[in-house]
């Protein structure tokens, strides 16, 4: 087994989302300019167990930010763009405890930068220690399909994938500027397709593309859900990725996991 030493502060590594409770309130979006590492402020609160809370974040104008009901693996699964299967070495405590986080981000901040945001928050105030080891795991494994690619080659501006609105049938994704290795890092983050595993790009792509493909609301979890047969009311994410002349194939293989060295209770405020 490999393993290399990651600072918990570090500058970002474009890795996109993973804890889709938390993550899904953001698009994939990565802009060039200069951002800041730290929160502006940050409030943490241990959350009350008497009230019923969905974990769902959100960002308000002006740049607050919501968070509640958090547990510490939540935070570190959206801070380094993991599964939650790839954390490993984690205390019991931190699945199971949960923080209401209210932060401040300046109005412009990316989703990349709020992801530095956060790692720098986990250091500072959970003392958050953390390795990279390889792990084996099972994973989706996005490669090139037998039918002819359609995927357009992007001629630039904001990287992005998001829902086009649809009063009925299936539901329409729409990807811009985005390359093969973001894509695959941000389907486990795509809620109602039924990818609960880490997806890993294999086509050997270069460059950023433009393309759309639908999908039926898809909520199949577990095993079953590799199955392009399994499919509730339109196409599977297995059939639209075939249309693209993409396939995606559940494998075993070695992935980068995260490790707990140390990571603590935080101080509140």
């Amino acid at each position: 087994m490999g393993s290399r030493v990651i600072p918990a502060r570090r500058k970002p590594n474009l890795r996109l989302f993973a804890s889709s409770a938390l993550l899904a309130t953001w698009a994939v979006m990565i802009l060039p300019a200069w951002q800041p590492s730290a929160f502006e402020v940050a409030d943490i609160r241990p959350s009350d167990p008497s009230i019923q809370k969905t974990g769902k974040g959100r960002i308000l104008p002006g740049g607050r930010i919501e968070l509640p009901g958090q547990a510490v693996r939540d935070l570190i699964a959206f801070a380094y763009g993991v599964t939650d299967d790839l954390i490993v070495g984690a205390p019991k405590w931190a699945g199971e405890e949960r923080f209401d986080i209210v932060a401040k981000a300046p109005s412009t901040a990316t989703p990349e930068a709020l992801r530095a945001m956060m790692r720098t928050l986990l250091a500072e105030r959970f003392q958050l220690l953390i390795h990279s080891e390889d792990k084996t795991t099972s994973a989706f494994v996005l490669t090139l399909g037998r039918s002819p690619l359609r995927v357009r080659e992007s001629d630039g501006g904001q990287t992005l994938c998001r829902w086009i609105e649809a009063n009925n049938g299936p539901r329409r994704r729409e990807c811009r500027h985005i390359t093969m290795e973001e894509f695959a890092r941000e389907l486990p983050n795509t809620g109602g397709i039924g990818i609960l595993l880490p997806v890993k790009d294999q086509t050997g792509l270069r460059g950023a593309y433009d393309f759309e493909f639908e999908v039926g609301d898809f909520r199949q979890a577990g095993p079953e859900a590799a199955s392009p047969s399994v499919d509730d009311s339109g196409p599977t994410i297995f059939s639209a990725m075939q249309k693209l002349g993409l396939r995606l194939e559940q494998r075993k293989i070695v992935m980068p996991a995260i490790a707990i060295d140390r990571v603590q209770r935080p101080s509140v405020n």
